[in-house]
Formats: structure tokens, C-alpha cells, sequence
């Protein structure tokens, strides 16, 4: 009896070796993942996130350099005004600015705004008392120089502005047939102003008018003066920088205009 409880108790312990062996196996098969193996299972999911897209920044725009501005035309060292002493400028707008600037203080001028080679004959400057015309020929000047043109560039006819002219001056020679006459080109406008074409202001129409220039200075013995050929740029206009309003010249260009006028006159 004391043998079969001996056996039983022994067959107990057995049964809880057997056990105790099973659940440790079922541990060893299943070990535990070290936080190195989670940090780079995170790692790998982190590096598989879609990256958030920065908006990509417009292109800046590439502005074109402006261009340099234009040079006046170099300028001559010779300053000598002693050839427009007993000298007169009778014509327009021009010839007002041109006085306006003080670059010749030893001539007279008879200029006024919108003059013409026909109103000449009958306007007065502003503080004159006679026509422009007879307060010139009263002045027994051995110089004039006539500036007309730019007024005229809208007239129908371009020969009625040609024979006009010829009658002015045919009114100074007769007055004083030694007087030097120097019958000035028109200057070319600006691209900008020309393009308009307001009042038959172009740098085509002023080019027309100033080869009739040249023909009737010929014919009329007295001297064609090309101003023009000092302010025209290589595109045959004006420089945007040489006026203020694409017609007038500004100081710097009145000077070279000037200067021109020193070495051929």
C-alpha cells in the first residue's frame, strides 16, 4: 500500500517535470523582439511616409536691362561764338528754347511758338511792335538763320512750304543782298513721337521736307545747314533721352545743335 503512494507521488513529479519543460521550449520559440528591431521597424515605416510636397516658388521673372541711355553726339572744343555776332534766329518753338538756354548770348532772336514760313510776314514776337519779317530786315543783320519746318510737316502741299520759304528768303536778300543765309534743316523727332504720327510730325515726312530744303538753298545761293545729320541716331530718329517731348531738343542737345552751327557757319 505504502508502495503504491510512493509510485504515485513519484508519477506526480514526473508529470510536473514534463510540464515545466513544455512551457519553456514554448518561450524560446517566441522571444521577445529587442527595442532595436522596434526602432528600425518605426524607422522603416517613417521612411515610407509619402514626404510632404513644398510648393515649388514661380521663376523670376528676368528684366531685360534697360538700355544705356544715349549720349549726347561728342561735342567740339571750339566755344567761339564770334560767328553769330550781328546775327539773327528767326523761326519757331526751337529757336525759343534755344534762346531760353543763353548758349549764344550775342544774337538776336525772333522766334515764337507755331511760326511759319507764312506767318512770319505777319505775326510779332511777344514783345515786338511790327511783323516778324520787317523787324528783321530793319535789323540790317549780316547773318540770319531761319529754323522753319516742323509747323509745316502737316501742310497738303509740301511745295506751297517750299515756295513760302523761298519768299522769305527773297525778302532778305532784296533787303541786303550781302546778308549770309543759312537755311537750317528740321531734326528728326523720336521713334515714339514719330509713331503717332500727330499734325504730320514723321521722321519720313521730315526727311522729305529737308532734301527740298537742300534743292532750294541751292537754288536761292544761300547756305543748307544739316543740323539734322547732328541729332539723327542710326535708326534715322530722335533718342528718346535727347527731348522731353520727342520734338525739342533738351540742353545737351541744343548745345550740340550750337556747335554745329560754330564749325560751319
Amino acid at each position: 500500500m505504502r508502495l503504491q503512494k510512493t509510485g504515485v507521488i513519484a508519477l506526480i513529479a514526473l508529470s510536473c517535470l514534463l510540464l515545466s519543460a513544455c512551457q519553456n521550449s514554448s518561450q524560446a520559440e517566441a522571444p521577445t523582439p529587442s527595442p532595436q528591431s522596434q526602432t528600425s521597424s518605426q524607422s522603416e515605416v517613417s521612411s515610407t511616409t509619402k514626404p510632404t510636397a513644398s510648393p515649388t516658388s514661380e521663376p523670376t521673372a528676368q528684366l531685360s536691362p534697360s538700355p544705356a541711355p544715349t549720349e549726347a553726339p561728342s561735342e567740339s572744343t571750339n566755344t567761339d561764338n564770334s560767328c553769330f555776332e550781328n546775327s539773327a534766329f528767326v523761326g519757331n518753338s526751337m529757336l525759343e528754347d534755344l534762346n531760353m538756354y543763353g548758349i549764344i548770348d550775342n544774337a538776336d532772336f525772333y522766334a515764337k511758338t507755331g511760326l511759319t514760313v507764312s506767318s512770319v510776314f505777319e505775326e510779332k514776337t511777344v514783345d515786338g511792335s511790327a511783323p516778324i519779317m520787317d523787324e528783321v530786315v530793319a535789323g540790317n543783320y549780316d547773318k540770319v538763320f531761319l529754323m522753319f519746318g516742323l509747323n509745316e510737316l502737316g501742310w497738303s502741299y509740301s511745295d506751297v512750304f517750299v515756295e513760302d520759304y523761298g519768299k522769305v528768303i527773297d525778302t532778305l536778300l532784296k533787303a541786303n543782298p550781302n546778308m549770309e543765309i543759312y537755311v537750317q534743316s528740321i531734326f528728326p523727332v523720336s521713334k515714339t513721337r514719330s509713331d503717332k504720327n500727330l499734325y504730320g510730325v514723321t521722321n519720313e515726312r521730315v526727311v522729305e521736307y529737308n532734301s527740298k530744303l537742300k534743292k532750294l538753298a541751292e537754288d536761292k545761293g544761300v547756305h543748307y545747314v544739316d543740323v539734322y545729320s547732328s541729332m539723327v541716331t542710326e535708326d534715322g530718329t530722335l533718342a528718346e533721352s535727347a527731348s522731353p517731348d520727342g520734338v525739342h531738343p533738351n540742353m545737351e542737345y541744343c548745345k550740340t545743335w550750337v556747335q554745329y552751327l560754330r564749325d560751319h557757319c
